[in-house]
């Protein structure tokens, strides 16, 4: 059973990531539906994935949450990294391929940004996206971020360059949207 709630929204509650999780991680980013669009380029193995679960559960610059619904696991949800000095982080996240499509992602981005500007006092959200992924691109759009750029080229996958489009979320974007 997935760990503590930490955040709920409509559709989703968003819950610690424990011990017995990270077969669902290393599942979910190898798969290969998710690990194209997360920039996955290697295999991750179950102490690979171990590994990163402990070190980022000691990284007070991440918070990583699985998102749930209905207890069952869904995707994960991260800001990752925050940069406290500056008051900006970036969001990342991804659904396993059987639960798109449900709202799941929209509802898990629409807490985890209440929890950024309202508890975290961040002054921006930031995310990237690859060109190809057009579920996030229209998500992020929906959501009020703004794009700000475009890394041209810069990432491999399926055997071609694609462009990574940066967004931009601003505190005062998300009180006013």
């Amino acid at each position: 059973m997935p760990g503590a709630t930490f955040l709920t929204g409509d559709l989703v509650t968003l819950k610690t990531i424990e011990d017995e999780d990270v077969e669902f991680l290393r599942d979910g980013v190898n798969h290969p539906a998710v690990r194209g669009p997360v920039g996955q380029t290697t295999p991750t193995n179950g102490p690979a994935e171990q590994a990163a679960f402990e070190a980022e559960s000691d990284d007070p610059d991440v918070v990583r949450l699985l998102i749930t619904h209905d207890d069952e696991r869904v995707g994960i949800i991260a800001l990752d990294p925050i940069e406290w000095d500056h008051g900006v982080a970036e969001v990342g996240y991804w659904i396993a391929p059987e639960h798109r499509r449900q709202g799941y992602a929209r509802d898990a981005l629409d807490a985890v940004l209440a929890y950024a500007f309202d508890e975290l006092r961040m002054h921006k959200v930031s995310a990237s996206v690859y060109e190809f992924n057009v579920a996030s691109d229209e998500l992020l759009r929906s959501a009020g971020f703004s794009e700000e750029g475009v890394l041209r080229e810069n990432v491999y996958a399926d055997g071609r360059y694609h462009d990574t489009h940066w967004f931009g979320l601003l505190e005062s974007e998300y009180r006013d949207g």
